[in-house]
């Protein structure tokens, strides 16, 4: 088959140390392709200068363009004109602006705020922030069990009443698109102000502010094949006029003295200080990109996500989320009797690089039943041998999980007078990532677990994916025992390991118990993380704190 991605543009696939990576982690942030790449690197060659400040021709020719850009993004969002256009640190900043300045505004009391339960917690937490200022209601738009809205129900809710309506266009963590065309329009006959979080729509579709007629719409340009740290807030000039200042420095004032200051108008007085210039000049160049190759990264990305849908179909106990009808180029799974962490790390053992867990959606997941997802989000430079490739890793991973849990039955069995061996002296035998996972999540049964009635809160250790509860008993003769459990067998285990070389130790012992260098020797240390991939690095730090 004819690869049709445009994979050729971006040089992060030509480093060796990147070529073996199949990143599936699209949704999170794209890669930037060599135009992108050389706009911030031109900037800082020729034309580093601050913008809107001083007169001279490297400054003034610097300005110009970084105004040309704005022109630019207008354009691509068929604003009406530039002046609609506000420059932010990215979706999540522009969203917690409109958020924050109408917490100064003046709305009523028991008014209500209509979000979507697919919601990202950044269009959440800003507007669960504003009603309890303001003494206002959220209300959520409800989804079913694959988490697809449920439209009726949502436009019942929204009512002259109804004050403020942010909606995702795209689902983050599901890929649907979303029908919010109806919920606009509603909310503009019912007099609500109305914002789109478009974080996740930006590099797949067309948007239209003007078909929308939203007032207000965010995206980031790290997501469209642009730098990080740079955004956008679209807002229409009546809105954003209206919308108080929500931060004060230098170049948003048009006048100031020691007794009082004056504002320019939009979209100056939200520019607080320099912005992220080069930044910005990444993603004049990302939307470029984008217009000149549109049609092909639409085509592209339609054919890799039917290829995926129907490869998956034969995992008979994989369940997909989501609006399979309409969605962009996601999917978002989990297979029945598998952890869906167990499956991801070991699927980065291969490269493969995809999202699992709540993905910032943790309301959804709760309404959905369930913890988390796993997550592809493929990209224009994605290709088909690269789902057949993780479609093949995905079947050999299930076989090898299932398969360590068939060995763990076995070995339950055996009635052996000899004592086994040390987990960790089972590690340091294993040759082969596949038999260090096996003895990792064979380890997960010698590891005392909590009883379901200690698994509560205040045992709970929280920055791991998988649920993680750690229990320790202060004994009379100043030893400690640790109980702990996870719901992810990978995690389970590795709790073991590190439990083992402490359990029954003096306090003191284990307060000054160097971790690293146990994990070092063990060869482990790509296998423990401080991030959410296992978080397990967090439960070294809380077993630390209890010794203390």
């Amino acid at each position: 088959m004819k690869d049709t991605s445009l994979r050729t543009f971006f040089p992060f696939f030509e480093q060796s140390q990147n070529s073996s990576i199949i990143y599936f982690d699209n949704a999170a942030t794209t890669h930037k392709p060599q135009c992108v790449i050389d706009a911030i690197q031109d900037f800082y060659l020729h034309k580093n200068a601050n913008v809107h400040r001083s007169s001279f021709s490297l400054a003034s020719n610097t300005t110009n363009e970084f105004e040309q850009a704005r022109r630019n993004i207008s354009t691509f969002l068929n604003a009406s004109c530039a002046e609609q256009i506000v420059f932010t640190k990215g979706a999540t900043e522009s969203i917690n602006l409109v958020a924050k300045a109408l917490a100064d505004a003046d709305i009523e009391e028991g008014g209500r705020i209509l979000l979507s339960a697919t919601e990202h917690h950044a269009n959440l937490v800003p507007w669960q922030q504003l009603a309890q200022k303001k003494k206002l209601f959220l209300d959520i738009i409800p989804v079913d069990k694959k988490g697809i809205w449920d439209v009726a129900k949502g436009l019942t809710l929204l009512n002259e009443k109804t004050c403020v309506v942010a909606l995702g266009m795209v689902s983050n963590a599901l890929g649907s698109i979303q029908p919010i065309e109806a919920f606009l329009k509603k909310a503009k006959l019912m007099g609500a102000l109305t914002l789109v979080d478009a974080a996740q729509a930006v590099a797949h579709m067309t948007i239209d502010v003007n078909a929308l007629d939203c007032d207000f719409l965010a995206f980031s340009s790290h997501k469209m094949y642009g730098p990080t740290g740079v955004g956008v807030l679209y807002g229409k000039k009546a809105a954003l006029e209206k919308l108080p200042i929500f931060l004060s420095g230098g170049e948003m004032i048009e006048k100031v003295s020691f007794k009082d200051a004056s504002f320019q108008i939009a979209p100056f007085k939200f520019e607080a200080g320099t912005p992220n210039i080069e930044g910005v000049f990444g993603l004049n160049a990302a939307i470029n990109f984008i217009c000149e190759h549109r049609q092909l990264i639409t085509d592209h990305e339609a054919r890799l996500i039917a290829h995926l849908r129907q490869k998956v179909t034969q995992f008979e106990d994989l369940v997909v989320y989501g609006d399979t009808n309409k969605s962009i180029s996601t999917l978002s799974f989990r297979v029945d009797g598998y952890h869906s962490q167990d499956i991801a790390i070991l699927l980065n053992e291969q490269n493969i690089a995809l999202r699992v867990g709540h993905h910032c959606v943790m309301p959804l997941m709760d309404s959905l039943g369930i913890s988390g997802t796993l997550r592809i989000s493929l990209a224009c430079y994605n290709t088909i041998e690269e789902i057949d490739f993780f479609v093949n890793a995905l079947e050999n991973v299930l076989a090898q999980i299932q398969s360590s849990e068939l060995s763990n039955q076995a070995v339950v069995k055996q009635n052996t007078k000899h004592a086994p061996n040390s987990i960790a002296e089972t590690l340091l035998a294993a040759r082969g990532w596949d038999a260090v996972y096996r003895q990792i999540m064979l380890a997960g049964k010698q590891l005392q677990r909590l009883d379901a009635s200690l698994k509560t809160p205040q045992n709970e250790v929280f920055g791991c994916e998988s649920q993680v509860w750690l229990k320790a008993t202060l004994h009379s003769n100043q030893t400690m025992s640790f109980e702990a459990d996870a719901t992810g067998k990978i995690v389970r285990g590795l709790l073991a390991i590190l439990i083992e070389p402490i359990q029954n130790q003096p306090k003191i012992f284990i307060a000054q118990f160097d971790f690293k260098k146990y994990i070092e020797h063990l060869s482990l240390s790509q296998h423990l993380s401080d991030s959410r991939g296992n978080g397990i690095m967090a439960v070294v730090k809380t077993i630390h704190s209890l010794a203390q």
